[in-house]
């Protein structure tokens, strides 16, 4: 899902593939983490990406979702980089495996995927709500890795209102943009 929102380019695309990567980071936590962790993991994913399908909503119509001309944009780069960033995160996940036993490869990898797919997304893109799609993507992969290290209920309940923080924080982030790009137009 982090390689589709990448090479995709579509926000409201992008907020769906977000909802994906909580359910697909529910499906493989589930050997590994109790139901109500969970549950409580899925509920705020959906919060959190209900929170941002409404702010896209309601800005995108306005143009305050722009991409930067400055930063390269086509789709070959795109998938250049997300070749050599999987690669990375691949070869990092394989070595690096035998110093976490505790932790099972499937989590280890699709947490070092996330994290390395976020941090790409977090550097390539301007907008508000593109930097918080790579932001959520990072803290998803965060989550799966130390929600499989340490599975309490109080660790899921952080991670998920930093996450919803994020998302609101965007909220309100493109709402001063508006009202002020609504004031310098006089309207």
């Amino acid at each position: 899902a982090s390689v589709a929102i990448l090479l995709l380019n579509r926000i409201r695309l992008a907020i769906g593939l977000i909802l994906i990567q909580y359910l697909l980071a529910f499906l493989i936590s589930i050997p590994v983490l109790p139901i109500r962790t969970l549950l409580a993991r899925i509920i705020g994913g959906i919060l959190v990406c209900v929170i941002l399908f409404t702010s896209d909503r309601r800005f995108q119509q306005r143009g305050l979702n722009q991409h930067s001309e400055s930063l390269p944009r086509s789709f070959s780069f795109r998938l250049i980089t997300s070749m050599i960033v999987f690669i990375v995160a691949w070869a990092f996940a394989n070595q690096y495996q035998v110093s976490q036993p505790s932790l099972a490869s499937n989590v280890f990898l699709g947490a070092i995927f996330n994290i390395c797919f976020g941090a790409l997304l977090l550097g390539l893109y301007q907008s508000p709500l593109e930097a918080a799609i790579g932001l959520l993507t990072l803290l998803i992969g965060f989550d799966l890795f130390y929600g499989g290290v340490e599975p309490s209920l109080a660790i899921v309940v952080l991670m998920i209102s930093i996450q919803l923080i994020i998302s609101l924080a965007t909220s309100y982030i493109m709402s001063v943009a508006y009202q002020t790009n609504k004031e310098a137009k006089g309207i």
